[in-house]
């Protein structure tokens, strides 16, 4: 039994002094949200996603007017005009969808683009932030199920970065 009882001892204390030892997390999210030069990333992303969004809700609108106007017409026009200007109007559908997808494809490219500067642009202010604070692992914080908030480091990291990084 004493045994046991001392094992069990060993392996809690052992497990302490992992937790000591270096490993902290961030909220790779929330530094991206809140440190100046993640906030320039986003508002840029923001602001051309939000042009991307209008100029496709101009062209719904758009399309639903010539839509309204065939319903409106449909029973004074004959066949074939009624045809032809369903014919344009599925025409201008399949490039309004072929606008819509390469704007999304755009955006998310251009997005992916910006992250990875972003993160490749921080990675030395990273590792020399863990040299500073003697931090052996930092770890994402979506990936951890449960842990003491002592040990998140992201407010620390944000201020690290904001003083250390300047813009080009």
């Amino acid at each position: 039994m004493k045994k046991f009882f001392f094992v069990i001892i060993f392996l809690i204390s052992s497990t302490l002094s992992y937790a000591e030892n270096g490993i902290y997390f961030v909220d790779a999210d929330r530094v991206l949200n809140n440190s100046d030069y993640g906030k320039k990333i986003v508002n840029k992303l923001k602001k051309i996603n939000s042009n991307n969004l209008s100029d496709i809700e101009k062209d719904e609108n758009e399309l639903k007017k010539i839509e309204d106007e065939i319903n409106k017409i449909k029973n004074i026009i004959s066949q074939d005009e009624l045809n032809k200007k369903i014919s344009d109007l599925k025409d201008k559908i399949i490039k309004y969808r072929e606008k819509k997808d390469f704007k999304f494809k755009e955006y998310n490219d251009l997005k992916n683009k910006e992250l990875k500067a972003f993160f490749d642009k921080i990675t030395p202010f990273i590792e020399k932030f863990m040299e500073i604070n003697s931090i052996k692992i930092i770890l994402e914080k979506k990936n951890i199920f449960i842990a003491n908030s002592k040990y998140d480091k992201t407010d620390s990291l944000i201020e690290f970065l904001n003083k250390n990084i300047k813009d080009d």
